[in-house]
């Protein structure tokens, strides 16, 4: 009986041993033939053929239309408010339909060009030329601001109600090299840094993912088999939920906008101040459970399935408390006199509780006047704005200590490769890199060679006209994006947060070129937009990789869209300012009024012209944020210890950066913004995620897809239907939302009757 015993038990643990070995096989079978990350699994292929090109005449051709056109259109209504951007998933929807009717229309015949030899037809629209012409708009006009950044300062010193210094303005090659070095010196410093932000397989780009989705639906043709109950295709699924969007957006964006704002608990006491404070949607903090029913809302700062569960619980936790323990006390104790103005406005304002007026504080020639400045008043920043500063200083370095910390292992295999000058390839042998080992490399010096002309460029264009920039801030820029490309860059490509160089290169300009607003905005755009171009350039990169589109393809795609990109926004933007009438006043009939380069104006002179000295120097008012510096280096450290002494304790999932991250973004928007894509992420990356993963893998990434080109294609022809044409429908469902101190930005303490603070 005992015999019998033991030899059943030995027939169990021979059977579960069996279960291991074979768990083991089909992970290691996994890793070595497909990514390790289910999120990649999902839409990215673990197979290429070489036989399907992406340099075909179609793809030039709608890349270089995408480009001129949606580049152009973006340029011109950045001077008007309220402007609409075009952004690249816009073209990658648009040009599907426009490669399968050229696939089925144009001639098949091959031409003969000196030897060379092409056809305009290779056979059908393949996923490898739609995905090169989206990273042609993405360059182009796919960024944050939709246009070339440099423009708006070209505005600002063009406009009469700005600076009107037309001797600057009106010279042809400084608009012309300073354009061309901006958009071009981050793609030099893209290069450098492939092996550590694109070869790598845990370098995983979220968004990517979801662009990847988008081309998948549209061109596979997969089967009927059943996912949990679900036989739909995945081009099916697209278009019912985009159709659905499309519809739907037209309430809260048009017919019924309080859907939008829906700031319900106002609605009883709308002049209720403390109520608007703490509760308000638009003005105020945003404590609300149901704050929204616009997904323009709630992906406007954060793609709820694009970002990964945990980013978003770190990045909602870091908002709440910031606004409710740390805004909040700091407002309603009037600390630095932050009670007589909105609570998280991003405006600055003076000592009488008005919209601080920058140009008392010039002279004519555009520059400090500390006479004008004594006899005005100090600038006033809300509890909200002053916030934002602290953990904008403390995410900086909490970005750089925490890369170190958990990252350093990537980053010194990455030096050892460049140390040893081996290909960047070779250090990583996931099926990804296999792939694209049959495609030749970009070699490292194309890149350093674009870098060096866009270099010589910005240094002609600093020194040769009058700027007042001297040319160690561009070396200051490229040495900037060089150190903190790589820790910003993983975290982006790990949790999809971008972390922005804004902030600090006001902060060190206004220090490094004291009482020169225009020197200030120069230098804040080197510093600035080399990191962050660097960054979108390497996601691109990603995404030809995943894609198997051959890397010097890529290349010269990146390479000319950016450029034609710079000279169509330059010449909208020159044409704009010389044929608009009254162009950037507040009082321009046609809405022109320039109220993104008022905001460059504006900044302008209180980093440039007023100076962080008289902020944040050695006994002024607001000294104490930049103890946000010292916060950020030291925090991360005890969570990186506690981490590994209990590996498998819950802290494991904080990271410090995106807690930060979630404050920085708290003026002047609110909890709601970080709220619901919390909420609909713990749903879909969460809840769906860990119960039904292959319906996940199957749709997720198309449904929000869908539901951003749903929002993006009806909000443009809303604009141009409606809005452009000032068609408006007065209504209680339209104004309910806007009325009172929600609205209106109450503060909670009355200016005294002396009329200054």
């Amino acid at each position: 009986m005992l015999d019998l015993h033991s030899a059943e038990v030995t027939l169990k643990n021979a059977t579960c041993l069996q279960v291991v070995i074979s768990d083991i096989e089909k992970h290691r079978d996994l890793i070595e033939n497909d990514s390790p990350y289910p999120e990649v699994r999902a839409v990215v292929d673990p197979t290429d053929d070489p036989d399907i090109s992406a340099n075909t005449f179609r793809a030039w051709f709608l890349g270089m239309i995408a480009t001129i056109v949606f580049t152009g259109v973006n340029q011109f209504f950045t001077l008007r408010y309220p402007t609409i951007i075009i952004y690249s998933i816009v073209a990658q929807l648009l040009s599907y339909p426009c490669g399968v009717f050229m696939a089925r229309t144009l001639p098949t015949r091959q031409w003969n060009l000196f030897g060379w030899k092409f056809t305009l037809n290779p056979g059908p629209f393949n996923q490898k030329e739609h995905m090169l012409i989206t990273v042609m708009s993405n360059v182009s006009f796919g960024g944050t601001n939709g246009t070339a950044y440099v423009t708006y300062i070209f505005q600002v010193l063009k406009a009469k109600s700005f600076y009107n210094l037309t001797s600057l303005y009106d010279q042809a090659g400084f608009q012309i090299l300073i354009t061309l070095s901006t958009q071009l010196l981050g793609y030099g410093c893209a290069g450098v840094v492939r092996r550590f932000l694109v070869y790598p397989p845990s370098m995983i780009y979220p968004k990517c993912l979801s662009t990847i989705a988008l081309n998948k639906a549209l061109h596979s043709d997969e089967g009927r088999e059943r996912v949990h109950g679900w036989k739909i295709s995945r081009y099916r699924f697209f278009m019912y939920c985009f159709i659905g969007m499309f519809i739907y957006y037209w309430f809260p964006g048009y017919i019924f906008q309080a859907l939008s704002y829906f700031n319900w608990m106002n609605w009883i006491a709308p002049d209720n101040v403390k109520l608007a404070l703490i509760c308000g949607t638009i003005t105020g903090l945003g404590l609300n459970p149901l704050p929204t029913f616009d997904w323009n809302i709630v992906y406007a700062l954060y793609d709820p399935i694009i970002y990964p569960f945990y980013a978003l619980a770190n990045i909602g936790i870091g908002t709440i408390l910031g606004a409710f323990c740390v805004i909040a006390p700091i407002y309603f104790s009037n600390v630095w006199k932050t009670a007589y103005f909105p609570i998280i406005s991003n405006d600055v304002f003076d000592d009488t509780g008005n919209t601080y007026n920058v140009t008392r504080v010039l002279n004519s020639k555009g520059e400090f006047d500390l006479e004008g400045y004594e006899g005005y008043s100090q600038p006033y920043l809300t509890a909200g704005y002053s916030v934002m500063f602290f953990f904008f200083f403390a995410m900086y370095l909490a970005t750089i200590v925490h890369v170190a910390l958990y990252n350093r292992r990537e980053i010194m295999k990455g030096f050892r490769a460049l140390w040893k000058w081996a290909s960047a390839r070779e250090e990583h042998e996931d099926v990804h890199n296999r792939l694209m080992k049959r495609y030749k490399e970009v070699p490292e010096w194309w890149y350093l060679a674009v870098l060096a002309v866009s270099f010589v460029f910005g240094c002609i264009g600093v020194a040769k006209y009058d700027t007042g920039m001297p040319i160690w801030g561009i070396v200051f820029a490229i040495i900037l994006c060089l150190v903190l490309q790589i820790p910003y860059g993983m975290v982006y490509a790990i949790t999809n947060s971008e972390v922005t160089n804004n902030v600090i290169a006001e902060f060190i300009g206004g220090y490094a070129i004291p009482g020169k607003p225009v020197a200030n905005l120069l230098f804040k755009s080197f510093g600035y937009i080399a990191c962050a171009q660097s960054i979108q350039f390497v996601a691109d990169l990603k995404l030809g990789h995943y894609m198997k589109i051959p890397p010097r393809v890529m290349f010269s795609a990146q390479l000319v869209a950016t450029i034609v990109g710079a000279f169509v926004s330059l010449g909208v933007n020159v044409w704009a300012l010389a044929n608009i009438e009254d162009v950037c006043s507040t009082t321009q009939p046609n809405k022109f009024t320039c109220a993104s380069a008022r905001d460059f104006y504006t900044s302008s002179v209180i980093w440039g012209a007023i100076g962080p000295r008289r902020l944040f120097g050695s006994g002024q008012i607001y000294n104490p944020l930049l103890y946000g510096f010292l916060v950020g280096a030291l925090l991360p450290v005890p969570f990186y210890f506690i981490t590994k002494w209990r590996p498998r304790s819950c802290l494991r999932y904080v990271y410090i950066p995106l807690v930060f991250y979630g404050i920085c973004n708290i003026a002047p928007y609110n909890v709601t913004y970080a709220w619901c894509p919390m909420v609909v992420g713990f749903i879909f990356n969460y809840w769906i995620k860990r119960r039904w993963q292959a319906w996940w893998e199957k749709y997720a990434y198309v449904f929000t897809t869908a539901m951003s080109c749903g929002v993006a294609i009806s909000a443009i022809i809303i604009f141009f239907a409606v809005e452009y044409k000032e068609v408006d429908l007065n209504w209680w469902g339209n104004e309910v939302s806007y009325a009172g101190c929600d609205n209106d930005g109450c503060a909670l303490l009355a200016i005294p009757e002396g009329g200054k603070i």
